[in-house]
């Protein structure tokens, strides 16, 4: 886990709890806020008149919501991702051609963040963009980890797993983390079926030709599907598009300036 700042300003840390609050509510009144959060009236207020008038909070009968320019931010940023744009393309094709949903995740420090969707399947649960995951709980999580854990031979290094590792508390179960790590390396994916229904999930780590994990792509096949296996091997192919998009992407902007630089945000 990141340790919080020292430097830590209490105005803006109460002013993005607010809007948390708001967009988790769906909405709420300054008494609801205040008594949720145990802030002042005259507090949440004058948080709320600032957010209002810096466009990220509407006000409508009493009741504050969420705007859309945080949207309008977020969608600024992917767009511009070069992780995006190197495999917005092979995304939808790899949806059509598994009749799966296909995920984006980007690796942002512990966590893995969906970026983008494609496809779409009734009984495939629904993730919202945006959404952070720790990689410790995701299917993105361990092909990224075990990717940012492996030497120049193909082999997982000795501390590579601690990020994974650090919630178990016994050899035994880290053990079982390096077997599934040494898993992923032979088979090139990681594969995961649902608890609640027969569905599979396969997920495939992108990297940069200097071998920095920028993020994962994956893609959930129902469980009647007529191959659902070869939904790996489809995969497979997408990533080394997508990593082969990447390394045109970064060779074309070797000169740019620190403005347009993205870096991974790894630890």
């Amino acid at each position: 886990m990141t340790e919080p700042s020292r430097n830590r300003v209490g105005t803006t840390e109460k002013s993005l709890t607010i809007l948390e609050f708001l967009q988790r509510e769906d909405g709420a009144g300054v008494t609801e806020v205040a008594t949720a959060l145990e802030m002042s009236k005259s507090t949440v207020h004058s948080h709320l008149t600032t957010l209002v008038d810096c466009g990220y909070v509407t006000h409508h009968d009493k009741q504050y919501h969420v705007s859309t320019k945080l949207l309008r931010l977020g969608g600024r940023l992917r767009d511009q991702s070069p992780l995006y744009q190197a495999a917005r393309i092979e995304m939808k094709s790899l949806a059509a051609e598994t009749d799966g949903v296909v995920r984006l995740y980007l690796k942002e420090g512990d966590d893995a963040t969906m970026i983008a969707q494609e496809g779409y399947y009734p009984g495939i649960p629904e993730r919202h963009l945006g959404e952070r995951t720790p990689l410790t709980e995701s299917i993105a999580g361990p092909v990224m980890l075990a990717e940012h854990g492996r030497s120049d031979g193909g082999d997982v290094v000795d501390g590579a797993p601690d990020d994974a590792a650090e919630a178990a508390d016994s050899p035994q179960v880290d053990d079982e983390v390096r077997d599934r790590f040494a898993r992923i390396h032979r088979r090139g994916y990681a594969v995961e079926t649902s608890s609640t229904s027969s569905d599979r999930t396969f997920a495939g780590a992108l990297s940069r030709r200097d071998g920095a994990v920028m993020g994962a792509l994956t893609v959930t096949v129902p469980g009647d599907a007529a191959s659902p296996l070869s939904a790996g091997d489809r995969l497979l192919e997408a990533v080394e598009r997508v990593e082969l998009s990447l390394t045109s992407w970064y060779d074309s902007h070797a000169t740019f300036s620190p403005k347009h630089s993205w870096h991974v945000h790894s630890h």
